[in-house]
């Protein structure tokens, strides 16, 4: 007979989306306990190297207005995660992009947190934008 934590830990698997990798199993769940709503895996249209590329980030917060990726399978991924966000900067698409090192603190998910309330405070900071046409 299980115990009522692995009762409730089957009864959350069955809810979680078909998670790639145990971090964004993490990343997921912490997401949840903060009351984050995202979706896993949205289409992601982005612009590099001169043509557009269809891309998946973990996950996309429509209410915060980004992204989070998390890079895993990279040889280097520190240096992807560097990669990654220099291009949704330039395309002008919030993101926060983790690395396995990223969750590897005891505090990863408040400093996670942290930056989502950061990204969320700039892409609805009504002072960033000028208006169209005018001469500001």
């Amino acid at each position: 007979m299980k115990n009522p934590n692995e009762e409730l830990e089957d009864m959350l698997t069955e809810l979680d989306p078909p998670y790639e990798t145990k971090d964004e199993l993490k990343v997921g769940r912490m997401l949840d306990r903060y009351g984050v709503p995202f979706f896993y895996k949205q289409a992601t249209i982005i612009y590099h190297e001169g043509k557009n590329e269809l891309w998946k980030p973990s996950f996309t917060l429509y209410s915060y207005g980004g992204v989070i990726d998390y890079v895993a399978d990279a040889k280097d991924p520190e240096e992807q995660v560097l990669t990654r966000d220099k291009i949704y900067r330039y395309n002008q698409i919030p993101a926060v992009v983790l690395g396995p090192k990223d969750l590897d603190t005891p505090k990863w998910d408040e400093d996670l947190y942290a930056k989502l309330e950061k990204m969320y405070r700039q892409a609805f900071d009504p002072m960033r934008y000028t208006p169209a046409g005018s001469d500001e």
